[in-house]
């Protein structure tokens, strides 16, 4: 029996490899103007406005298109939709309201996002889509589109489900004049950030009875196969000689041994690199402290933070970005065997800090306790992002819309939440009271891994973490339990997994790049 499912298990995972996990919307890059024939996507401004290509097409329909929009009354506010089918020569037009102003970097993401949906709701044929006007600083805006275009393509497939993606549904991008350059940029440096938020998504969907410890490590190696980084792993038994109490405490209850992973990419000689530090629960139960099962299998997303960690590095590392940076991934499953962990046992940390464990399900920060150590002295970073499902407080505290920023100065708070708005990931900053550190002090150990009874949960958390990264490292903690997974479509984000994180690193990293040469 058990090899036979352990046969099963195998087949499923070959399935739902990574490789052919999602689907993606083909794209090209096209000079000159619309097709006089077959599809199109035109955007449309307020009140209706068309610019000089939707205006040549409304012309080859005879002002079909300009009469639609006003039977309609279709204002052309931002975000609207209109499909038109067989009007004049063409089989299909998409109308895509682009509001009063031109389009910055998300607002030009979130037109290709709404069009690939479009796009998807109709018959497989080819799109040609006329590019809105993008806002003064804003380059590559064909490209952009493209990328919008490509997240919200994604798709994880039912298990045991072979997607068939028409070789025929696919975009043709219209800039206007600039195509090649705009294609170029698309390869170089957009292609590459949609992998590795797609690579993300993939860690993230897979079901947990597949994604192991050591599954995600093997997945994450076959990703980076080819790529200038190098990939460190530290199993059960080098963990245990290098004392990482916190991340053996929290996998020693499954089966499947943890793992410490770094995956460290050098694109900036001796610059100290920037440390992405991502939380990795496979699966979380809660261990003997363990959760109320109603929306329990939503859990293996307690990976989300790990994904956006490797995700990142994934996409610097094929664009060549011109910075050092490293994703470090505690992997463990938090389960609640005989073997588990207590409420009451006190472990020890890499740094040799005692932590006093009082809530089991406080599960995320106990192992990030190793990594920041582990990190900080290892890799000696300038700076260390922590980014963890880590928290049901801080949903309570900022919604579904924000991630929880916290930050040990206001610098490094003004930097994340400055590429976090640049690209759509909206942060929220969130206090740690001098108070909150005292609140964390143990009887019997150094601290303990939660407060018991009314204190602010996802600042207890976020003190806890910032407690193992020495004061030479600038720090901040991204909490992304409220926007790691959806129940409902954004432009660009399908339900289920987002890969929340993976742009905002990818834009710090953009951020730190150092000059050509230096």
């Amino acid at each position: 029996m058990r090899a036979w499912l352990l046969g099963a298990v195998a087949g499923l995972a070959a399935v739902l490899g990574t490789a052919g996990a999602a689907s993606a919307l083909p794209v090209s890059f096209v000079d000159g103007p619309a097709a006089s024939a077959g599809a199109v996507a035109l955007p449309v401004g307020s009140g209706g406005r068309l610019g000089a290509q939707a205006q040549a097409v409304d012309r080859a329909t005879g002002g079909a298109v300009t009469r639609a929009i006003a039977a309609a009354a279709f204002s052309g506010s931002n975000g609207a939709v209109l499909t038109l089918y067989g009007v004049g020569p063409y089989s299909r037009i998409i109308l895509i309201g682009t509001g009063a102003a031109p389009l910055d970097r998300v607002g030009l993401e979130d037109y290709g996002g709404r069009l690939a949906r479009a796009v998807g709701e109709g018959r497989a044929e080819p799109v040609d889509v006329v590019v809105p006007e993008a806002a003064d600083g804003v380059r590559d805006a064909a490209a952009l589109v493209a990328l919008g275009a490509r997240l919200s393509s994604y798709s994880f497939p039912a298990v045991g489900v072979t997607r068939e993606v028409s070789p025929d549904r696919r975009l043709v991008m219209r800039p206007g004049s600039g195509a090649s350059g705009q294609g170029e940029a698309w390869t170089r440096r957009w292609q590459p950030l949609a992998d590795g938020v797609f690579f993300a998504r993939n860690l993230i969907s897979t079901p947990s009875n597949i994604k192991s410890p050591q599954w995600f490590v093997d997945e994450t190696r076959k990703a980076f196969e080819g790529l200038p980084v190098t990939i460190t792993v530290i199993d059960e038994v080098e963990a245990a000689r290098l004392g990482m109490g916190g991340l053996l405490g929290v996998g020693q209850g499954s089966v499947r041994p943890p793992r410490m992973m770094a995956i460290v990419y050098n694109g900036a000689g001796s610059e100290r690199p920037l440390a992405f530090v991502g939380k990795g629960v496979t699966f979380d139960t809660g261990g003997i402290s363990i959760k109320p099962s109603d929306g329990m299998w939503r859990m293996r997303y307690d990976m989300a933070g790990a994904a956006a960690s490797v995700g990142a590095v994934l996409s610097a590392a094929k664009r060549g970005v011109r910075a050092n940076v490293i994703a470090v991934v505690p992997l463990a499953e938090n389960m609640p065997d005989g073997n588990a962990i207590r409420p009451g046992d006190v472990l020890t940390a890499f740094d040799g800090q005692t932590m006093e464990i009082l809530n089991t399900d406080a599960e995320g920060r106990v192992i990030l306790a190793d990594a920041n150590a582990w990190a900080a002295r290892t890799f000696s970073p300038a700076l260390i992002v922590n980014i963890a499902t880590l928290t049901g407080a801080a949903r309570g505290a900022v919604g579904d819309d924000y991630a929880a920023l916290f930050a040990r100065n206001d610098a490094t708070a003004s930097l994340v939440a400055a590429a976090g708005a640049a690209v759509g990931e909206a942060t929220w900053r969130l206090p740690i009271h001098p108070s909150t550190y005292d609140d964390l002090r143990s009887d019997v150990a150094d601290i303990r891994n939660v407060v018991e009874g009314g204190a602010p949960g996802a600042s207890i958390g976020a003190a806890f973490l910032e407690l193992f990264v020495p004061d030479t490292v600038e720090w901040a903690h991204l909490d992304i339990a409220p926007v790691a997974w959806r129940t409902s479509r954004a432009p660009t984000v399908p339900v289920g997994a987002v890969g929340w994180g993976v742009r905002l690193f990818d834009e710090l990293a953009t951020r730190a790049e150092q000059p050509s040469g230096s």
